[in-house]
């Protein structure tokens, strides 16, 4: 196998890695939830977590939307991948 960055076998590699981590820390939050179902409470969670949560998510997406959609960034990218990778 020659080693290309742009081998279609590291692109499903990378993929797969991605849908799992995926996956794996979108199950980390269920035992939480199920634990506090069992019990009808919710002593344990902390409401720090929730906030603190929300405002880390809150940001990334700020972030990406205005990168994503910046005439700058977008005119970078272009002058670096031209026309081979889709932006849009």
């Amino acid at each position: 196998m020659s080693s290309s960055w742009n081998s279609v076998g590291l692109e499903v590699l990378y993929q797969v890695i991605g849908w799992i981590a995926f996956a794996a820390w979108s199950f980390s939050f269920y035992p939480q939830v199920v634990l506090n179902y069992k019990r009808k409470s919710v002593v344990g969670l902390n409401f720090d977590f929730l906030v603190l949560n929300l405002t880390k998510h809150s940001s990334y997406l700020i972030y990406n939307a205005a990168l994503f959609f910046s005439p700058v960034i977008q005119k970078q990218y272009h002058d670096k991948f031209g026309d081979k990778e889709g932006f849009f």
